[in-house]
């Protein structure tokens, strides 16, 4: 194996996380009280067809809650494909602005905290926002507690494919040097490895409320030529304003999916050798989780193991003078982020 290979590192998930992921938080569905609360709600089936939504806590002829709330905005994959794309880029010109600092040029400096800040107005601009009104009566129907208010999701996952060691580089390096007066810093560092020119960890959420406060900060102490006030939001930005989660549990599921990326990108550099050795550890992962795969999803497995099977025997059949051809090589580019993709899919839903 050579550095690109999977035993070398980890890949970030979404996607999760969330990777692999779905954006969590009212914005995207309040989770469903539990079978001890004392709720009236519409059911699941009236709440995904939009208006408001209210649930009602306590029982009837006391004193009640009830929480109304209604989600303006839809979020679609693309939508969250470029809600990280953006974020990305919004560390980049964190980055890009320390870096001027260092350099003693206030006015890049500046110039790059602005860009950062019209990032994070694109990204609010994309994300869904919840009305919610809490209203609290007494029993004799007094209302004794009530409260408007507007909420937008925070923290937003950044995607396999939108995260490159040069976003993700600075900001471990950011936090390792706090790390040195922070232990649990140094703990949360220590899973994040960078491999080739791919950044890899099993998940990473950006805190947009942190970042933007920062930035804010940067941008006031720029104005008055307080360049150490810029470097310390700056610096707060990027240590504190990305959270990197290191998961021992991921499971032969997520190396799969680490190594199917990797694979994926050793067929974009034209390394047929080391897509084929990518792609085996792969196969390898997807055999054992298989075994544990719900009953459901096993023939979907099989099938693609079956796809994957094809492509490293025409891999194996390639030779320096007969290679594939460009055309061909792009086909089986697609093929591999087509896998990684589904394999992201049956990761979320675990």
């Amino acid at each position: 194996m050579t550095q690109r290979s999977l035993h070398s590192a980890w890949w970030l998930d979404v996607v999760a996380l969330a990777t692999v992921l779905t954006f969590a938080g009212p914005a995207w569905g309040e989770k469903a009280p539990s079978a001890g609360d004392q709720t009236s709600a519409r059911s699941a089936a009236e709440e995904t067809k939009g208006g408001p939504v209210v649930r009602a806590f306590g029982a009837q002829g006391g004193y009640r809650t009830e929480v109304t709330s209604e989600t303006r905005g839809t979020l679609s994959q693309e939508d969250r494909r470029q809600a990280a794309l953006l974020t990305a880029h919004l560390f980049q010109h964190v980055d890009e602005a320390r870096r001027a600092l260092e350099a003693d040029d206030l006015k890049a400096a500046h110039a790059e905290v602005d860009k950062g800040r019209q990032a994070i107005k694109a990204v609010r601009a994309l994300l869904p926002r919840t009305a919610l009104h809490t209203k609290t009566t007494a029993p004799d129907g007094s209302v004794i507690y009530e409260d408007r208010r507007e909420v937008q999701e925070d923290r937003v996952p950044l995607f396999e494919g939108m995260l490159s060691a040069k976003t993700l580089a600075p900001i471990v390096a950011a936090k390792r040097d706090a790390a040195n007066e922070n232990a649990q810093d140094a703990a949360e560092v220590k899973g994040v490895r960078l491999v080739a020119s791919e950044a890899i960890n099993t998940q990473v959420l950006a805190d947009l409320k942190l970042v933007e406060a920062q930035l804010g900060r940067a941008a006031k102490a720029l104005d008055g030529k307080k360049a150490d006030e810029a470097a310390k939001a700056l610096a707060v930005a990027q240590v504190r304003g990305v959270e990197l989660r290191y998961d021992k549990e991921d499971t032969p599921l997520a190396e799969a999916r680490d190594a199917m990326w990797l694979a994926r990108r050793s067929l974009e550099e034209n390394d047929p050798a080391q897509a084929r050795a990518n792609l085996g550890v792969a196969r390898q992962s997807l055999r054992l989780y298989q075994k544990v795969a719900p009953q459901e999803r096993r023939q979907d497995v099989d099938q693609m193991l079956k796809e994957a099977d094809e492509l490293d025997a025409k891999l194996r059949q390639e030779t320096a003078q007969h290679p594939a051809s460009q055309g061909e090589r792009t086909r089986q580019g697609d093929a591999a982020t087509r896998w990684w993709e589904r394999i992201n899919e049956w990761f979320r839903r675990r």
